[in-house]
C-alpha cells in the first residue's frame, strides 16, 4: 500500500493530536522500585529542593510521586483521578503538585486546590532514615 506525503503528514499529524489530547501525558521523573520493606536508597536525583522521582511500591498499582522540599519529603499518588492516565509534576516555584493533563493543582498534603478534579490525591509519608526513604502510606 503506497501512501502520498500528503496522507502520510496529515496521518501522523492526527495521530500527534490524539495521544495529546487523550492519551498519557507522563512527567519525565526517574523511577525507582521499592523493596518489600518500601524503602529505596535516597537517590541522587533527590539531591536539591525541586526535585522528584516516582517510586513504584509492592502491591501499589501506580507510582508514588516523591518529592523533597525545602524542609523535608512529600508523596503522593502521581496519577490524576480526573483523567485516570495523566500524571503529576511538582511545581517548586508554585510548591504545588499540578495534573500535566488537565491542569489541576494540589497542595502538597494532596488536598485540591484549583480543579477540575475534585477529589484529593492519596498522601503519604516519606521518612528520611540516614541514606534511605522509607514511603508510608
Amino acid at each position: 500500500m503506497d501512501i502520498s506525503r500528503r496522507q502520510f503528514i496529515f496521518a501522523s499529524a492526527a495521530c500527534a493530536c490524539a495521544v495529546g489530547l487523550g492519551g498519557c501525558v507522563a512527567n519525565p521523573a526517574p523511577i525507582f522500585d521499592a523493596g518489600v520493606d518500601q524503602t529505596i536508597p535516597l537517590p541522587a536525583a533527590l539531591a536539591e529542593p525541586g526535585s522528584q522521582v516516582k517510586v513504584r511500591l509492592p502491591n501499589v498499582p501506580e507510582p508514588v510521586l516523591v518529592v523533597r522540599t525545602k524542609i523535608g519529603f512529600n508523596g503522593t499518588t502521581s496519577i490524576c483521578s480526573t483523567s485516570n492516565r495523566t500524571e503529576f509534576q511538582y511545581m517548586p516555584d508554585e510548591n504545588v503538585i499540578k495534573c500535566l493533563g488537565c491542569g489541576s493543582a494540589f497542595k502538597l498534603d494532596g488536598s485540591v486546590m484549583t480543579g477540575p478534579a475534585k477529589l484529593p490525591l492519596k498522601a503519604y509519608i516519606v521518612d528520611l532514615q540516614g541514606e534511605k526513604l522509607k514511603i508510608l502510606g
